[in-house]
């Protein structure tokens, strides 16, 4: 008998529609068809994957407004973003084929005695079939991210939604199927956590796994697939730093501020969390960053105006808040916000966090709140940034272009985004954090190869 998931809008609690669960036989039987399947996608030439990809694309870009309303509803985001976020996923399709369609071999040189006469050059060949692991955040972003290079270099993937908000994922299907990719290349599925684990993580047959989420799960993923030494692509959590400097342009860090942290309602892995503020500029900052956050429009997902809308859901903006009363607990201050109503939390300004607070160090908070912490030195703002067991991105602001790079290559992050935030994405850049951020990067500049095993050919005589 098949199960279904019940997917509710968050702010006016409307069932928007229902998923079915996947089955562990469903699941098992979805392995086995990409197994098959993916060696006769293997076998078509790169172009052909190409032009079916780019029906994909095209398909996507068609249906833009369907999806993304579906997304907004689903999650709460508002309706601008999601579509910016499916318009992303178009371009990224586009992107990884053309890279594809570049990315060469290389032909090693005679380099030593014995070589002289033999042709030895490398090509790219897929891993196989790739699970990926899509979080709620930016469910078609991240899909795309994943699946756009994996799928040209010749693998099939398997495609989990998540399960607070699967429905635009799931519809992915539909275009993939029209658009010609071979029946079980591209599954796009929702089901429990302990099928995939059972049928998908402890299967020896799948070749990697790419994931998007917490620092929790990756490692819980990470000991699921040591048995089979699956390749892992892990893109976690963050705790990201933005380092104010007394001569920063201060209307474009309040800029930088409001809009990396507000996008999404704050769910966002590589937003700006911590505001590290010079004591000289610090209260100057916090008015004015009050002042913003009071005007913001609120309003439901679907009102084009509105930038806070709701969090993925009540039990999302609870944890929110507890994190919030954890934080004044140990001494901050409540300057404003802090109020939730079921799935929407109020913009939160906390003023006096210190070091030592949670919020300060690995405390990673998935809504709408901005602790302050004061510094006076370069040398202090750059220890403050750098504890904390996250290392995923970092911005700063500051006039002097020589301090910028100077306190850049200090921080302990996968990118140092000068005079903005680190909620900074290229599609083209190689996405991905330090220390435990995760493993690997993603993106259009280096996801072929990640997802690519390099053979080398050697020809023993070939110039003899």
């Amino acid at each position: 008998m098949s199960k279904f998931l019940e997917v509710f809008d968050p702010i006016s609690g409307e069932l928007v529609d229902k998923a079915e669960l996947a089955g562990k036989e469903c699941v098992r039987e979805i392995v086995n068809d990409a197994l098959a399947a993916q060696t006769v996608w293997e076998d078509m030439p790169l172009y052909a994957r190409g032009e079916i990809l780019y029906r994909f694309a095209d398909l996507l870009e068609q249906d833009a407004e369907r999806i993304s309303t579906l997304s907004a509803r689903e999650m709460a985001k508002p309706i601008e973003q999601a579509r910016g976020e499916t318009l992303d996923g178009v371009k990224l399709i586009r992107a990884a084929v053309e890279r594809a369609k570049h990315l060469y071999g290389e032909v090693l040189a005679d380099n030593g005695p014995g070589f002289e006469h033999d042709l030895v050059f490398t090509r790219r060949e897929p891993l196989g079939v790739i699970a990926c692991i899509i979080p709620f955040n930016f469910p078609i972003e991240l899909t795309f991210q994943k699946i756009a290079p994996a799928l040209i270099m010749g693998n099939a993937v398997i495609v989990k939604a998540p399960s607070s908000n699967p429905l635009a994922v799931l519809a992915l299907q539909e275009l993939a199927d029209k658009a010609g990719i071979p029946a079980g290349v591209a599954t796009f599925l929702v089901c429990e956590r302990d099928a995939m684990t059972e049928c998908v993580i402890h299967d020896e047959r799948v070749a990697a796994v790419s994931m998007t989420g917490s620092t929790g799960a990756g490692k819980q993923l990470t000991r699921e697939g040591a048995d089979t030494l699956k390749r892992m692509f892990l893109e976690l959590g963050g705790n990201d730093a933005m380092l104010i400097f007394e001569d920063a342009d201060l209307d474009r860090a309040l800029d930088e501020m409001v809009n990396s942290r507000m996008e999404n309602n704050g769910q966002v892995c590589c937003s700006t969390k911590r505001f590290l503020v010079q004591k000289s500029i610090y209260d100057t900052v916090a008015k004015r960053l009050i002042e913003r956050l009071q005007a913001l429009p609120r309003g439901s997902a679907l009102d084009e105006q509105a930038v806070v809308t709701a969090l993925v859901s009540e039990k999302a903006a609870k944890e929110v808040e507890s994190q919030i009363a954890r934080t004044v607990e140990q001494g901050a201050v409540l300057a404003c916000g802090g109020k939730r109503e079921g799935a929407r939390i109020e913009p939160t300004v906390l003023l006096g966090v210190t070091r030592d607070m949670d919020i300060a160090s690995n405390m990673e908070v998935f809504g709408p709140v901005f602790p302050l912490i004061p510094f006076d030195t370069e040398e202090q703002a750059v220890e403050i940034a750098n504890h904390s067991v996250y290392g995923l991105s970092s911005g700063l602001m500051t006039a002097d272009m020589q301090r910028a790079f100077r306190v850049g290559r200090k921080l302990k992050a996968g990118a140092a985004v000068v005079n903005g935030s680190g909620g900074y994405r290229h599609l083209d850049q190689p996405f991905g954090g330090y220390k435990q951020s995760g493993i690997g990067r993603e993106g259009v500049s280096i996801s072929l190869e990640e997802f690519s095993y390099i053979k080398v050919y050697a020809m023993k005589g070939a110039f003899s």
